[in-house]
């Protein structure tokens, strides 16, 4: 395989590597992603327009990148602070903020294309009028549950 192939296949294993290890290891990057993933499932029922989920992936993928960035800031702090430092917690509080303030606006956007009333009551009503669709809903939550709180599956060996 020429170089710059190699290359480029390993800057994309790193960044999934990447990304693999804020799903792994951040609760809040599963959290972002289950409601991501709500947004996305629910949104034909409000017939966005291209405008709206081109708003709508922007902002998901906007929480999504703060919260990598995070989640690298804090590493490096770690790294180079191997014990209490003033300055260390303002770094990670700073980008904690970032991520607040991102998801704030996710939560403004959300309001913004999806509080809609009769839509709201139309999509319970058909989640209960379509029984697949309302199972398949109630059998997500828990699991999105499990998801966000217990992975991962860390099995201990004896």
């Amino acid at each position: 395989m020429p170089q710059r192939i190699r290359s480029l296949h390993k800057s994309f294993r790193d960044a999934f590597r990447g990304v693999a290890f804020c799903v792994k290891n951040e609760r809040n990057m599963r959290i972002h992603m289950v409601v991501g993933a709500y947004m996305l499932c629910f949104s034909p029922f409000f017939h966005l327009s291209a405008a709206e989920y081109a708003v709508l992936l922007l902002t998901i993928a906007l929480v999504l990148f703060a919260e990598t960035v995070n989640t690298a800031i804090e590493a490096v702090i770690n790294l180079q602070a191997q014990w209490y430092d003033n300055l260390a917690r303002i770094g990670k509080d700073v980008a904690a903020g970032a991520v607040l303030i991102c998801a704030f606006l996710a939560a403004v956007v959300g309001f913004v294309l999806f509080f809609h009333p009769a839509t709201l009551l139309f999509i319970i009503e058909y989640l209960f009028s379509h029984l697949f669709f309302g199972f398949l809903f109630l059998v997500s939550l828990p699991l999105s549950g499990v998801f966000i709180f217990f992975f991962p599956f860390n099995v201990r060996k004896h």
